[in-house]
C-alpha cells in the first residue's frame, strides 16, 4: 500500500507540474502554422542563427508569402545575415530560412522585400554597415530574384550615401514609379545632427532615384507610407519617434513629391519600428507597440478615416502567452515583440510578422473582425 500511495502522490505531483508548466512551455520554433486559443493562427520561424529581428513580408502572385529578416550572433555582429523563408499558398508550413546575404566583418540588417508586378522580379534591399559601428556608416544593398526567390543575384551596393537605412515597404506611385521610404542615420546639420526621414522616388523602373529629405523630420525615422483610397493623390506617412513619445504622421497631396510638416498622433511610440498598410476596404492597418517604454505588448489597430482615429485596437501579443492581456508566464523580464510587418491577402486575412524575444520571428494571421472583436 505504501508503494502505491507513494506512486499515486508522484503521479499527482507530475500532473500538477505538467499543468503548471503548460503555460510556459516554449512554443515550437518549427515554422508550422497552428490555431491559437485566441482564434488567430500563428507560427514561429525556425531560427537560422542565435538572434533574429526586423522581418519583412511580401506576397507573390500565386499566393505564396515570402519573408526576410536578419539573423546572426546579435544585432550589428560580424556576419549578421539576411535570411529568407516562404509559405506556399494554402500551406501550413513555412520553409526553413535560406541565408541570402552575409559578409564577414559587416552587419546586414533591416531587409525590405518588394515584388515588382511589372517585371515579375522580387527585390530585396537591406542595410549593410561595418560590424559594431552603429548606423552612421550604413549603405543600402540590393539583390533580386527572377524565379520567386529560388535563386538570387549577388548582393551589391545600391544607395551608397552613408547613413542610409531602410525599414518599411516600397509603394507604387500613380505614374507607375516607386516610392521607397527610408531614413538617414548620419545626423546631418540640416536636421540638428539628428536622424531624419527620406523619400526615395523613381519614375521608371529602378534606374534613377531622387532622394528627398522630409522637412521637419529630425528624430523621425522608419517612415511607413499608405495611399488613401478616398483620394488617390493623397499619401499618409507614419514615423517612429526617436524620442519615444508618439507616432508622428504627415500627408502628401501630390503623390509623395512634397510633404506637410510632421505632426504628433494620439498613438504612443517607444522608439521602435511600426508598419502600416491599406486593407481592401480602404481602412488603414497599423502594427505598433502601444507604449513608450519597452517592447511589450505589440498591438494591431484599424482606422476607417485615413489614420485620423484608431477606434479598433487589439494586442497581438502581451507577455509570452498567446492570450492577449495575460501575464508574463515565463518569468522573463524585458520581453520583446517588435518591428512588425503587415499585409492583407485577397481572402481578407491580415498577415503580421514580428520579432519574438529576438529568439525567432513570429507569424500571426488575423482578420479585421478579430481586431474589432477585442477579446
Amino acid at each position: 500500500g505504501h508503494t502505491r500511495d507513494t506512486m499515486r502522490g508522484f503521479l499527482i505531483m507530475c500532473t500538477m507540474l505538467t499543468t503548471s508548466c503548460l503555460g510556459s512551455t516554449n512554443p515550437k520554433y518549427d515554422g508550422t502554422v497552428r490555431k491559437e486559443s485566441d482564434g488567430s493562427f500563428s507560427a514561429y520561424m525556425v531560427p537560422p542563427y542565435k538572434s533574429n529581428h526586423a522581418s519583412t513580408i511580401e506576397q507573390l502572385p500565386d499566393g505564396t508569402l515570402v519573408a526576410a529578416w536578419f539573423s546572426g550572433e546579435k544585432e550589428e555582429a560580424s556576419g549578421c545575415a539576411i535570411v529568407f523563408a516562404t509559405l506556399p499558398a494554402n500551406s501550413l508550413q513555412w520553409s526553413k530560412a535560406a541565408t541570402l546575404s552575409k559578409r564577414d566583418k559587416y552587419s546586414n540588417q533591416n531587409p525590405v522585400l518588394f515584388w515588382d508586378n511589372t517585371t515579375s522580379i522580387l527585390h530585396l534591399f537591406h542595410s549593410q554597415a561595418p560590424a559594431e559601428s552603429g548606423e552612421s556608416a550604413s549603405e543600402i544593398w540590393h539583390l533580386q530574384s527572377a524565379d520567386n526567390g529560388k535563386t538570387w543575384t549577388p548582393p551589391a551596393p545600391y544607395f551608397t550615401q552613408h547613413g542610409a537605412f531602410p525599414r518599411n515597404r516600397i509603394i507604387r506611385t500613380l505614374g507607375g514609379g516607386l516610392l521607397f521610404p527610408m531614413y538617414n542615420a548620419s545626423n546631418a546639420p540640416a536636421f540638428d545632427n539628428h536622424n531624419y526621414a527620406i523619400m526615395a522616388r523613381t519614375d521608371s523602373g529602378l534606374s534613377k532615384w531622387t532622394l528627398s529629405p522630409v522637412e521637419g523630420s529630425a528624430d523621425l525615422v522608419q517612415p511607413t507610407v499608405v495611399r488613401e483610397k478616398t483620394d488617390l493623390n493623397k499619401l499618409r506617412v507614419f514615423f517612429r519617434d526617436r524620442r519615444a513619445s508618439h507616432i508622428y504622421q504627415s500627408t502628401s497631396a501630390d503623390d509623395g513629391i512634397t510633404w506637410a510638416p510632421p505632426s504628433m498622433t494620439s498613438l504612443p511610440n517607444n522608439n521602435a519600428g511600426i508598419e502600416a498598410n491599406v486593407l481592401s476596404d480602404g481602412s488603414f492597418v497599423l502594427v505598433f507597440n502601444p507604449t513608450t517604454k519597452g517592447r511589450n505588448p505589440i498591438a494591431i489597430a484599424l482606422s476607417g478615416d485615413n489614420g485620423e482615429s484608431w477606434p479598433h485596437q487589439r494586442n497581438l501579443q502581451y507577455g509570452n502567452s498567446v492570450n492577449t492581456g495575460s501575464d508574463n508566464v515565463t518569468g522573463k523580464t524585458d520581453l520583446e515583440f517588435s518591428y512588425p510587418t503587415v499585409l492583407q491577402t485577397a481572402d481578407g486575412n491580415i498577415h503580421v510578422m514580428y520579432t519574438y524575444d529576438r529568439e525567432t520571428i513570429k507569424y500571426k494571421r488575423v482578420t479585421p473582425n478579430w481586431i474589432k472583436s477585442k477579446e
